[in-house]
């Protein structure tokens, strides 16, 4: 098991450091029960669900603009977040872990789209989170869209995301993500979610500063943990994203499949759209699933698509 180290990143969030309102956001549709035949702790049978399991590490990240505070350890610098602002990094236990090499977006080619962002590294050792969008309020709840990097040394899935929300220093919000993409991501490689907060009415459209914890398990192909499908077509005809995607992983996958949409403005996150694939039923290795992600006015003029079942 690999040992959980806690990171402090001073950050401030994209509302704030863009002067941008946030815009409209599409809700997902209702959480299905949980999977009966479910292997894994707690394992949900679709990626709209939190997956807390039995994680192969736990990394904290707590998002500020203040100081950290007296600490007795040195602080060192951390990779400048996606954003442009400064990130100061405080390490609790001096254990320096060499990150694996910074991959490429969509290296695995999983996901398909026109939008080809670049990210920074992120800190060595632990799930993470190299930059977020502005927070999406579409009047039930509220969403935030962040990208992180895998810089463990294997590569993981059920990526379950948690987050706090504060604004000057006291608690507003908490919430959880609802689905990683993609499925499974190798060391170095960026993987993108969304945080959704079931009570928003606290949080104010800036100034929040959020504070975020990642839980995972390893990447393989045992029965009930998450897997990525190759989507080898998507189309926007300004209103959807239509496409298809292949079960490449040589496994029986079974349902359902997940559809996220995941907007961009350059490098820069602006929103993200959610759906599910047509069919629901398993799907053998080397079928297609097929898709429709309606837009409902969420602008979307770059963006990428990955889809997401479960090993049979």
């Amino acid at each position: 098991m690999a040992t959980a180290q806690a990171r402090v990143v001073s950050m401030p969030d994209e509302d704030e450091r863009n002067g941008e309102k946030a815009s409209k956001w599409v809700m997902r549709p209702g959480q299905p029960p949980i999977h009966p035949g479910a292997q894994h702790e707690r394992c949900y049978v679709t990626p709209m669900n939190r997956l807390a399991v039995s994680a192969a590490g736990a990394v904290l990240i707590a998002l500020t603009t203040t100081a950290c505070g007296s600490n007795s350890e040195s602080p060192s610098t951390a990779s400048k977040p996606s954003g442009g602002s400064s990130a100061t990094v405080i390490t609790p236990t001096p254990s320096p872990t060499a990150a694996p090499a910074a991959q490429p977006f969509n290296v695995g080619g999983y996901l398909a789209g026109n939008a080809k962002p670049t990210f920074p590294a992120g800190e060595p050792g632990q799930v993470s989170i190299v930059a977020q969008g502005p927070l999406k309020k579409p009047g039930i709840g509220a969403s935030l869209p962040i990208a992180y990097r895998n810089n463990t040394g294997a590569a993981i899935s059920h990526v379950d995301l948690s987050a706090t929300a504060r604004l000057n220093g006291k608690l507003v919000g908490s919430g959880k993500s609802q689905g990683t993409t993609p499925a499974q991501v190798q060391p170095g490689e960026v993987g993108l979610a969304f945080i959704y907060f079931e009570d928003a009415k606290s949080m104010a459209d800036t100034g929040l500063k959020y504070e975020f914890t990642a839980e995972t398990l390893p990447a393989d192909t045992s029965s009930y943990n998450t897997a990525p499908l190759t989507v080898g077509e998507a189309t926007s005809n300004g209103s959807s994203i239509v496409g298809t995607a292949v079960n490449k992983t040589g496994k029986a996958l079974t349902g359902p499949y997940s559809v996220q949409v995941y907007c961009f403005a350059g490098n820069k996150l602006t929103a993200d759209v959610g759906s599910f694939a047509d069919q629901n039923n398993d799907v053998a290795a080397g079928a297609k699933v097929s898709f429709t992600a309606a837009l409902n006015d969420t602008k979307c003029d770059k963006f990428t698509v990955g889809v997401s079942g479960y090993f049979k």
